[in-house]
C-alpha cells in the first residue's frame, strides 16, 4: 500500500480560493480604513487652507481674495469626492462579500461542493472605465458626509464676501 497522500485537485483549488477570499476580505477592509484616513486628511487640509485664506483676506481687508475661497472649496470638494467614490465602491464590494459569507445555506453548499461562486475571490482591484469613475466621483461629491462640510464652507465664504463687500 502506497503511503503517498495525494491531494485532490478540487480540494487544492478550493483551499487556495478560500485563502484568497480571506485575504480579499482583509484587503477590502484595509482599503476602506485607508480611504477614511485619506478623506479626513483632505477635509482637514481644505479647512486649513480656507481658514488661512479667509484670515489673510480679513486681516488685510482684501476682498479680492475672498472669491479664491470658492476655488479652494470646489477643488478640495472634487478631490474628496473622488476618494469617497472609490471608498463607496469598496464598501459595496465588502457588502457583497459579507452577503455571500452570511448566506449560510449558500455558503454551506459552496463548502460541500468545494467551489465558490464566481466573482468573490480576491476582488480588490477596481476595474472601472472612465464613465464608472465619473459616476463614483459624483456619488462621492453628493455624499452627505462630504457635501455638508463643503456646503457649509461655501456658505461661510459667501458671508465673508458679503461682510467685506
Amino acid at each position: 500500500m502506497d503511503n503517498d497522500k495525494t491531494v485532490d485537485p478540487t480540494t487544492q483549488r478550493f483551499e487556495l480560493q478560500k485563502s484568497l477570499l480571506e485575504n480579499g476580505l482583509d484587503q477590502v477592509q484595509k482599503q476602506i480604513i485607508h480611504l477614511d484616513d485619506t478623506l479626513f486628511k483632505i477635509k482637514t487640509s481644505a479647512i486649513t487652507v480656507w481658514v488661512a485664506l479667509m484670515g489673510w483676506a480679513l486681516t488685510g481687508s482684501k476682498i479680492l481674495i475672498v472669491p479664491l475661497g470658492f476655488v479652494v472649496i470646489i477643488g478640495f470638494w472634487l478631490l474628496e469626492g473622488m476618494f469617497k467614490g472609490v471608498q463607496i465602491r469598496y464598501m459595496e464590494i465588502s457588502a457583497n462579500l459579507m452577503h455571500v459569507v452570511n448566506d449560510t445555506d449558500s455558503l454551506q453548499h459552496q463548502f460541500e461542493a468545494r467551489k465558490f461562486q464566481n466573482g468573490i475571490i480576491y476582488p480588490v482591484a477596481l476595474k472601472l472605465n472612465e464613465l464608472d469613475r465619473l459616476i463614483l466621483m459624483w456619488r462621492g461629491i453628493i455624499s452627505p458626509t462630504i457635501a455638508t462640510a463643503y456646503m457649509f464652507l461655501a456658505f461661510a465664504n459667501a458671508l465673508v464676501w458679503m461682510a467685506l463687500g
